[in-house]
Formats: structure tokens, C-alpha cells, sequence
């Protein structure tokens, strides 16, 4: 019975030890995880921002697009006024005698 004592004396306060590190262990695990989940969380926040950002630039140059066409249709129908003014002579060019 001597030695049984002395090997309980030792076992329990091992017990102890081994509860405290199992317990350790599994805190450890959830603040793990924790910080994984809030890292996730920031990220997709900032993944968001980006799809806004790249929306706002796909607007900006869908307008730079439409007001760049709408400039070129005025100048081609402003050239083309310019050149009928231009080319529209009250009395040349409008008879042309082929008989010569």
C-alpha cells in the first residue's frame, strides 16, 4: 500500500496538470478560430469596397463613353452644315450644261 499512495499522490496533481493543458488547448483553438472568422470578415468588407469602387469607374467611363460619341455626332453634323454652307453658291454648281 506504500507504493500505491505515493503513485496516487503523484497521478492526481498530474491530472490536474493535464486538464489545465487540454483546456488550454481547446481556448487556444477557439481564439484561433476567432481571429480567422474576423479576418474573414475584414476582407470581404474590403472586397466589398472594391466592386463599389470598380462600379464607380465603370460609370464614370460608360458617361466619358456617351458624352465622347454624343461630341463626335455634333462635330460631324456641325462639319457637315459647315461644308453644305460652304459648298451652296447662290448661282454656281446648280446648272451644269453638258452639252459643249
Amino acid at each position: 500500500m506504500g507504493h500505491k499512495s505515493i503513485e496516487l499522490q503523484i497521478a492526481i496533481p498530474r491530472s490536474q496538470d493535464a486538464g489545465k493543458m487540454q483546456e488550454q488547448m481547446m481556448r487556444q483553438g477557439q481564439q484561433f478560430q476567432d481571429t480567422l472568422t474576423k479576418q474573414q470578415l475584414r476582407e470581404e468588407v474590403v472586397n466589398r469596397g472594391k466592386v463599389n469602387e470598380y462600379e464607380k469607374v465603370q460609370e464614370k467611363n460608360d458617361q466619358d463613353q456617351t458624352q465622347q460619341q454624343e461630341n463626335k455626332e455634333q462635330n460631324k453634323q456641325r462639319d457637315k452644315k459647315e461644308t453644305k454652307d460652304a459648298v451652296e453658291h447662290p448661282y454656281l454648281g446648280t446648272n451644269i450644261d453638258f452639252s459643249g
